[in-house]
Order: structure tokens, then C-alpha cells, then sequence
């Protein structure tokens, strides 16, 4: 028979085996959880591809052409949505995203019977070199700026609409074009310097040991979001070269970019003809969700030639 003490022993043992095999199974589980967030983080891109807005449209019966240009190493796609013959309307995305998403306004006959819709993918996004940061608005701008020069040498001036990051580069794109964009739809749009909330976890997504956890549009919005202020200071001295028509809508509860980037876009664009601020009572930074008749409607708006009384009053 076994003395007490060795069946102690071996009853320890047992003990420690159990608790390596457990050991064994919660670490194969975390890896496993983390390999499949990786995963999962990988497939997020907030895109539609070409023959998905094909296939869409098609069943909505607008029609659509799917181009592509190229800026150096980089291309860049725009679709067009509704007749050539049309004015032109250019939409600019915010961050995270891409053209998608403004794909509720694509289908709408509202406005495609007067408005040809232009939605581009933003450098970094979509299918403009989707992952490579651009962490200039500058730069994006630059990048854009082909769009532009493609209507103007159809002598057909355009305007600009954009969402949250996008209405920098548009802005930037009305300073460099003072005689090709004709009317401006501001929406929620970080225009002041540092006048914008940043997440905590915005500087874990910046560090190389978590990174690699998060999705690659989510780094790419980070890599502007941690440079915009710097971004944004580099445009200010072109404010004064925008004379396009101005319509700008802004919630003003909005809590990531604030209500003050309206109010200092105001007193910046001395050289717009027409200005109208429409502050949006008890909305955040979810206009394009929770106000889609205001903003459809400011886009038929900036279509409409100003009365002279308007312009003077503005």
C-alpha cells in the first residue's frame, strides 16, 4: 500500500497537470478569439464594388458609369450617377467610409432628374488605394483635383457636397478652383483646427502593438484623425479665395465635430456670395441618418440660380 505521503504527492501532482491542461485551453481559446477578431477586423471595408453598384442601380433604373484615374501610384474611382446632360454634384465622403455612403442619395429621382451624382472613393478608401493613408488634406485635395479639371473641360461647372472629414478636402478643392465650383453643401464638416473630439482608443489604434487588431479603413480614419489639426492649419490661408454659394448643416449637439466649425466657417468665407447656416435643433453628428429631407433638399437648393435680394442679404 501507499504511504500518505505519496499519495500527496501524486494527488499534486494530478493537480498541476490539470491546471497546465487547463492553462493550455484558456490560451488556445484567447488565441483563437484573437485570430478570429483579426479575421473578422480584416473584412470590415465599408465598400460596394463595382459590380455590386451595377447590379443596384440597375434595379433602380439609374444610370451609372464606373471610372478611374490615375495620380502617380495611385487610382482613384468616381461613379456617376444620372444623365450627363445634368449639372454636376460631386459628393466626398467623410471617415470611415466611402462612396456607399451616400448611396441613398444615388437612388433618389429627386434629385438625379436634375443633378448628375458624383460620389469618388477618398484616397485611402474604397478602391483609391484602399489602406494607404493620406494624411494631408492637401494632398487629398491634389488628388482629386483630375475630377474637377474633367468637368471644367466639358465647360460644365460643378459643386461640392461632403460629410465630416471630406468637407476639409472639398473646401481645399474650392480654394484651388474659385471659377469651377459654383455652390458648397457642408454637412457636419471639420473645418476649425482642433475643433473635434478624439477618441481615447485612438492612440491604441496609433500603437504598432495594437494596430494590427483593428481594421484597416479604421486605421486609415485614425492616421487622419491624429494629423487633422496639423491638416487643417495648413489650408487656412485659402479661405478667401472661395466664391462659391454656401450652404452649411451642422446638428448642434454634436459631440465629435463641433458646432463651431460652422460658426468659424462663417466668419471665414468673406467671398461666398451667399451664405446660409442651418443649425439642425438636438442632432449629433448623424445628419446624413436622421435629417435625409434636409439635406436632399439643400442639394435642389444649391441648383437654383440666387435672386439678386438673396445674394444681398447673404
Amino acid at each position: 500500500m501507499k504511504k500518505e505521503g505519496e499519495l500527496s504527492e501524486e494527488k499534486e501532482k494530478e493537480n498541476e497537470s490539470k491546471k497546465r491542461i487547463w492553462l493550455r485551453w484558456l490560451i488556445g481559446v484567447v488565441l483563437l478569439l484573437l485570430a478570429g477578431g483579426w479575421w473578422m477586423a480584416q473584412r470590415v471595408d465599408l465598400r460596394i464594388s463595382d459590380k455590386e453598384l451595377s447590379v443596384t442601380f440597375k434595379s433602380h433604373m439609374t444610370p451609372i458609369a464606373i471610372h478611374r484615374y490615375k495620380v502617380k501610384d495611385r487610382k482613384v474611382r468616381f461613379v456617376e450617377f444620372g444623365r450627363d446632360s445634368l449639372p454636376v454634384t460631386i459628393l466626398v465622403h467623410g471617415a470611415p467610409s466611402s462612396l456607399s455612403f451616400f448611396s441613398s442619395l444615388y437612388a433618389d429621382t429627386a434629385l438625379t432628374n436634375h443633378t448628375m451624382l458624383v460620389g469618388v472613393d477618398r484616397p485611402g478608401y474604397g478602391y483609391s488605394g484602399f489602406g494607404k493613408s493620406v494624411i494631408s488634406v492637401k494632398e487629398q485635395a491634389r488628388i482629386l483635383q483630375p475630377l474637377i479639371n474633367h468637368y471644367a473641360t466639358q465647360g460644365r461647372k460643378v459643386n461640392l457636397a461632403a460629410s465630416s472629414y471630406g468637407g476639409a478636402v472639398i473646401a481645399k478643392l474650392a480654394m484651388d478652383n474659385p471659377d469651377k465650383v459654383g455652390g458648397i453643401l457642408f454637412i457636419s464638416s471639420s473645418l476649425a483646427p482642433g475643433e473635434e473630439y478624439t477618441y481615447p482608443i485612438s492612440y491604441m489604434i496609433d500603437s504598432p502593438w495594437f494596430a494590427w487588431f483593428f481594421p484597416t479603413i479604421l486605421r486609415v480614419a485614425n492616421d487622419e484623425k491624429l494629423h487633422h489639426r496639423k491638416a487643417l492649419e495648413d489650408i487656412q490661408d485659402g479661405w478667401h479665395r472661395i466664391r462659391a454659394r454656401i450652404i452649411m448643416l451642422h446638428g448642434n449637439a454634436d459631440e465629435l465635430i463641433y458646432f463651431s466649425n460652422a460658426e468659424f466657417a462663417r466668419k471665414q468665407l468673406v467671398n461666398a456670395p451667399s451664405f446660409t447656416l442651418i443649425p439642425v435643433n438636438g442632432v449629433g453628428h448623424t445628419l446624413m441618418w436622421d435629417r435625409p429631407e434636409l439635406i436632399k433638399q439643400s442639394l435642389l437648393d444649391l441648383l437654383k440660380k440666387p435672386k439678386a435680394d438673396q445674394l444681398a442679404s447673404n
